[in-house]
């Protein structure tokens, strides 16, 4: 069985390590299956073909009885929350209110959805990342893979 925590923060740290090497995140899923790990490299440049690349991902899942999906993403935060007030030299990035974070949602049948997410901020040619946060995060899978789950009605 895998770990799914441990999974959520080892693609978290390589996200980060992406993120800073290539200026960019192609965004990721793994899909857990009794018999392997199957992962998908989201690249798209619109939303329809994203949307085409996640059903597609969706039904491979389905057809392999997949038990998790992991996806990981490159976000802009809609509410980033108060900003953090942290004064004296020292802070540099940390002191920023960031906008940005990469994601890592866990969703399963068999448990609710959980989010890992660690805000960032551009600090020159500099990313300095957030400690990681988690979260639960019921039905947050709908927006991005549908209800691929079963569990709240028809997909």
């Amino acid at each position: 069985m895998t770990d799914l925590k441990s999974l959520a923060y080892e693609l978290l740290h390589e996200a980060q390590q992406a993120l800073q090497q290539e200026e960019n995140l192609t965004p990721t899923a793994v899909v857990i299956t009794p018999a392997e790990n199957l992962i998908f490299d989201l690249e798209y440049g619109n939303d329809e073909e994203r949307e085409e690349l996640y059903a597609e991902m969706i039904e491979v899942a389905l057809e392999k009885n997949a038990t998790a999906i992991l996806t990981v993403n490159d976000i802009y935060l809609d509410n980033a929350g108060a900003p953090v007030k942290l004064e004296g030299a020292g802070w540099g990035g940390l002191a920023e209110t960031p906008s940005e974070a990469i994601v890592v949602m866990v969703s399963g049948g068999d448990f609710d959805t959980w989010m890992l997410t660690s805000p960032y901020v551009h600090q020159g040619k500099q990313i300095i990342f957030q400690p990681p946060r988690e979260k639960l995060e019921p039905g947050a899978e709908l927006e991005l893979l549908g209800d691929w789950t079963g569990r709240t009605g028809a997909a």
